[in-house]
């Protein structure tokens, strides 16, 4: 984390400070001087880092970079926020006739003798490697002692067969089948998972299973781990093939145990297990050594990363391991605990019951429930005792290094720099949080940790960030969007509890549950309140980020002392009114206001010249405050789409960096030209309202905005009169860049293909009252792989998807077409269809086949439909081809 802290550090003097020192006499040397000996400390930070958990020496010195990397931190958003500071009285005494001023002796000299005071401190951590005699860190080997009996561990006890795999058989037998009875090609199945899931043991259970073995020639096991060394792997496979001595194999080179390799499993179908692989390079590494003869052959992966598995073999299954259900934990819990006991004694009648709640608190994680299982093993089989485990679950699997805490900590310890910000983020959410995706992406980017490439946009980068912890299986996906992208996610309980310990440690963040205590505060960067107050102490002069849960009525009255704060989001937290003090808070990027019923925003809001991300859904602002268009750092503003907004923008306005614009509300007195339309740069927007009122003003915003991505244009809900509902007759052809188009309003007609975007690829219509089949012309869309079909967006009978219709599609959706009788669909149609939704469609009847051409579905959704309907799907044959689930409507 000491590595992040101080590139962000450096990246910040670089980029600011060294910029303003200017004006400061004899600053800017040293300024750059700090720049320097942190730039040469981040050379050995990452070694460091890895080995401080078994040296307190090298955890005290990384501490003190961090600290000094804080403090250089602290020094500059105070400097920038005294200049503001100044400027903003500069402008006052010019509007009231007097001299603009900008100069302060008195705060140039405080910034200049806290630089002082960070060069000593880098002077005597310098000094201090000699001093703690750790002069050697920077020189490879950074493995902890910890880690070492983690791994001696796992390779000690590689080929036992333990029987601790509970849950769906049918999932072993399905594995079992395909070792078997695969393609005759060399093939590659990966059992993926977070830490602790019990990828290792699935791999045991198969590995010693008789009936696969006895269809193999040969059987091997491998224990990778993070610490891999090709040669060391590969003269571990030639010792157990060859019988050869280590002193013998020491002697062979890579090459040559590559070739011993090969030539021992030339003739023979061979299964080997490569378990924990952490890296893609391995199988890079490794692969020559495995030939592939076209006789059935198989390896298993085990590893916590998916694009390891993807990487060596895109073609075959991931199998990826559940969270153990109740039942199945109580399972696993009690025959560890009866094992233990070499079954002597049975478990008296109370223990399921508190049995299944230490499940629940291990979040279903096999590794958890084992360790829990062996703790309870040692304890007296009494109620009390195992209260008191149940009490204390998260304190116990912290406690033995090398049981639970520290196999998830080694996932945390393998993250780049960056991605350890990102993933300690988590533990300022409560525990079983749904985090939507787009809110964590704009707070990330907000909070600084989204590194720049090239000119992709910082919030893509994010969700790439987003898309990597979850393929190492850090984080959860709790749901995703159509097109596959993250809608919402989550973290487990036990990597929440690392992210918050971690956090901790590092003083990236605190959390208020209650009460808590003030000195705690005095150097925490990040704050979330789960239950109380925002403080209101000079303690929290530090904080960056306050993040609020479950409060009622919060007063920010103190809002001035939280002076360096960066984020504020209030998020479903009740406020009648906010403080005209927020306007002290120049460094503010993100003020979340959804969900708050705010009414009003102080005019001091015209200070936030950093906002970033200004969110007020869900609020009772009216009219909006015309200094919002004036914040020319602002790249996504939401407004309400609950009810009507006046957003009137002025003439001049000219938000250069604006990507996302939702929630607009156009009517009477909407400025759209030479108002709204000079906001070209977007990426995404959002209309609502009496959208023909300005339809060639619209029209032509529209064309201009050549960056568009993502477009919504939703008329007002206006029964009987088609006239004011109406969707504006549109081009979007010359829009590249749109991909995804909601419509939701009567159209007289669908527009013609070619009018579409040429790389649409999702499109949803709602409201649309078309009385010719929108299949006709949808079909011919050669990009579109999302398709959805709302409450009346048809009014006809019959739909028809002809032969080679809808190339690309991959979720179709059909809700509330209640006149729809027939839907046929054509050998060749849809070729690609994973997904199909259809939800009350009262009439339908799908003709003459059912969904039998469509051969790829492997997910449909049925909501209140007719029996009949149910019946037909049913008829057809292949249980592998698609699953049936009843859901209520979306």
């Amino acid at each position: 984390m000491a590595e992040f802290v101080v590139s962000f550090a450096v990246g910040k003097i670089a980029g600011q400070l060294v910029e303003e020192a200017g004006s400061l006499s004899n600053v800017r040397d040293r300024v750059e001087w700090i720049e320097v000996e942190l730039r040469r400390m981040q050379c050995f930070l990452k070694d460091a880092e890895a080995k401080q958990d078994g040296d307190q020496r090298v955890k005290n010195w990384v501490a003190d970079i961090r600290d000094v990397a804080y403090d250089i931190d602290d020094v500059i958003d105070t400097f920038l926020c005294k200049t503001a500071q100044q400027r903003k009285e500069g402008f006052f005494r010019l509007s009231g006739r007097y001299a603009f001023v900008l100069s302060d002796p008195v705060a140039h000299w405080k910034i200049s003798k806290k630089i002082n005071r960070i060069m000593e401190k880098i002077h005597e951590i310098t000094d201090s490697r000699s001093t703690y005699g750790i002069e050697n860190i920077g020189r490879g080997g950074g493995r902890s002692f910890a880690t070492d009996r983690l791994q001696e561990k796992r390779r000690s006890s590689s080929h036992a067969c333990e029987e601790d795999v509970v849950g769906p058989l049918q999932d072993i037998r399905t594995l079992e089948s395909w070792l078997i009875h695969g393609e005759t090609r060399l093939c590659i199945l990966s059992i993926v998972g977070m830490a602790g899931l019990g990828k290792t043991t699935l791999a045991k259970k198969l590995y010693h299973s008789n009936d696969v073995k006895k269809n193999f020639d040969f059987c091997g096991w491998v224990y990778v781990s993070q610490e891999y060394r090709p040669k060391d792997t590969l003269q571990n496979l030639v010792k157990r093939v060859t019988g050869l001595p280590r002193a013998e194999l020491e002697k062979m080179d890579k090459e040559d145990l590559e070739e011993a390799l090969s030539k021992f499993l030339e003739e023979k179908k061979y299964f080997i297990v490569l378990d924990d692989i952490w890296k893609k390079e391995v199988w890079d590494d490794l692969k020559a050594a495995f030939p592939d003869r076209k006789n059935g052959s198989r390896i298993i992966f085990t590893t916590r990363f998916k694009d390891v598995a993807l990487h060596a073999d895109p073609r075959s299954p991931l199998h990826e391991p559940c969270l153990l259900s109740d039942e199945d934990g109580w399972e696993l819990l009690s025959r560890k605990v009866c094992l233990e006991w070499n079954a002597k004694t049975s478990l008296p009648p109370w223990s399921k019951e508190l049995g299944i709640q230490i499940v629940k608190r291990c979040g279903g994680l096999p590794l958890a429930i084992v360790v829990m299982g062996g703790l309870l093993s040692r304890k007296d089989a009494t109620f009390n005792e195992w209260l008191k485990v149940l009490q204390s679950v998260h304190w116990q699997l912290a406690q033995d290094p090398t049981q639970c805490a520290e196999i998830l900590a080694l996932s945390y310890s393998d993250l780049p720099y960056y991605l350890k910000s990102c993933f300690l983020y988590f533990g300022l959410f409560p525990e079983d949080y749904e985090i939507s995706a787009r809110r964590l992406i704009l707070l990330w980017v907000a909070e600084g940790f989204v590194q720049p490439r090239g000119q992709e946009p910082l919030e893509d980068v994010a969700e790439d960030y987003l898309e990597e912890l979850v393929g190492r299986s850090m984080i959860q996906v709790a749901t995703r969007k159509s097109n596959g992208r993250i809608k919402t996610c989550c973290v487990h309980d036990l990597l929440h509890e690392l992210s918050v310990s971690k956090g901790k440690e590092d003083q990236f963040l605190d959390i208020i549950h209650g009460e808590f205590t003030v000195s705690s505060l005095t150097r925490v960067r990040r704050l979330a309140i789960h239950l109380g107050v925002p403080p209101t102490t000079k303690n929290t002069s530090k904080v960056r980020s306050l993040l609020c849960f479950d409060i009622c009525e919060p007063s920010f009255q103190e809002l001035r002392k939280f002076k360096l704060l960066r984020i504020l989001d209030l998020e479903g937290v009740y406020i009648s009114r906010l403080h005209s003090s927020i306007g002290n808070l120049i460094h503010l990027r993100y003020l979340g206001l959804r969900g708050t019923w705010l009414k009003k925003l102080p005019p001091s809001i015209q200070f936030l010249l950093n906002l970033q991300t200004l969110d007020l859904r869900s609020t009772l602002l009216n009219p909006i405050p015309i200094v919002i268009w004036k914040m020319q750092k602002l790249r996504h503003l939401y407004f309400n789409e609950l009810e009507e907004m006046a957003v009137n923008p002025p003439t001049d306005a000219s938000l250069a960096n604006l990507q996302t614009l939702h929630g607009i509300c156009i009517n009477q007195t909407s400025y759209v030209e030479n108002g709204l339309s000079k906001l070209t740069n977007l990426r995404e927007l959002g209309l609502h309202g009496d959208l023909l009122l300005h339809e060639e003003a619209i029209g032509k915003w529209i064309f201009s905005s050549e960056r568009l991505e993502c477009l919504k244009l939703h008329t007002r809900d206006v029964m009987g009169d088609f006239a004011k509902n109406a969707i504006p007759k549109l081009n979007f052809s010359s829009h590249p860049h749109l991909i995804k188009l909601h419509l939701k309003g009567f159209m007289a007609k669908l527009f013609d293909a070619e009018y579409f975007p040429q790389n649409l690829t999702e499109l949803s219509l709602k409201g649309s009252f078309l009385m010719e089949d929108p299949m006709v012309k949808l079909e011919m869309l050669q990009s579109l792989r999302v398709l959805k079909l709302k409450h009346s967006a048809y009014l006809g009978k019959e739909m028809i998807c002809s032969c080679g219709g809808f190339p690309q599609l991959h979720f179709l959706k059909l809700s509330f077409l209640n006149t729809v009788e027939r839907w046929r669909i054509e050998d060749g149609a849809m070729g690609r269809l994973r997904q199909l939704e259809i939800i009350e469609c009262k009439r339908l009847k799908i003709v003459p086949r059912g969904l039998q051409p469509v051969t790829t579905i492997h997910k449909l959704k049925l909501g209140y439909m007719p029996r009949e309907f149910e019946m037909k799907v049913q008829e057809r044959q292949g249980e592998n081809w698609y699953k049936i689930e009843h859901v209520l409507p979306i």
